[in-house]
């Protein structure tokens, strides 16, 4: 049975026997040799050099938002992300810097904690300007009580203002060390399948 195949250079179709296939043959127009490979393998290996292509054009726009990062002052060496880390210029598969943070509630909790502790500190001067309104009214007859009723308030506010802002920080910093630490596992994972691809 005759094989229809076409050539790779001139792209003239012609067939030839079926023994042929997967060797080098002449092309009867153009006289050129290649490899003798059915339509449907061609459009195969077509669709895989697609693929291949989007591929490295995604990797291109990943590397480039990197980069861009980079020079934004998140650079640490100097070096391009991909000569810092040896991963090659394709293959970057897992690292996103776009990707959101996996610890999302952690920074929302940050940012209720910072808030809270903010609305503490405006409770404390409220506190403050109410005991002064009460001394005025007479409510309060004796200012040493004034005054000691004023530094419990105040020490109790502030300590519980610092108690908050600190939960807060802690919180943004686990997090940000989470996403840090995730980022590390991508960047390996891409190293790990650029050595995998090279080997």
């Amino acid at each position: 049975m005759a094989l229809k195949a076409s050539c790779t250079f001139c792209k003239k179709s012609f067939s030839a026997p079926d023994e042929y296939e997967g060797k080098k043959v002449d092309c009867p127009s153009c006289g050129r040799r290649s490899v003798l490979r059915t339509e449907a393998e061609r459009h195969a290996a077509a669709d895989r050099e697609k693929e291949i292509r989007r591929q490295r054009n995604e990797d291109r726009e990943k590397l480039a938002l990197i980069e861009r990062m980079d020079a934004r002052g998140h650079k640490v060496s100097g070096k391009p992300y991909y000569e810092e880390f040896q991963t090659g210029v394709e293959g970057v598969r897992h690292f996103d810097p776009r990707a959101t943070s996996r610890y999302l509630r952690f920074r929302n909790l940050s940012d209720l904690l910072v808030l809270a502790a903010y609305v503490e500190l405006l409770l404390v001067v409220v506190g403050l300007g109410s005991m002064v309104y009460l001394k005025l009214d007479g409510t309060i007859e004796s200012v040493s009580l004034l005054i000691a009723l004023m530094i419990a308030w105040l020490v109790i506010g502030i300590a519980l203002y610092l108690l908050l802002k600190y939960l807060g920080e802690l919180s943004f910093l686990l997090s940000d060390v989470g996403d840090q630490q995730n980022d590390i596992v991508q960047l390996l994972l891409d190293i790990r399948d650029n050595t995998d691809r090279r080997d």
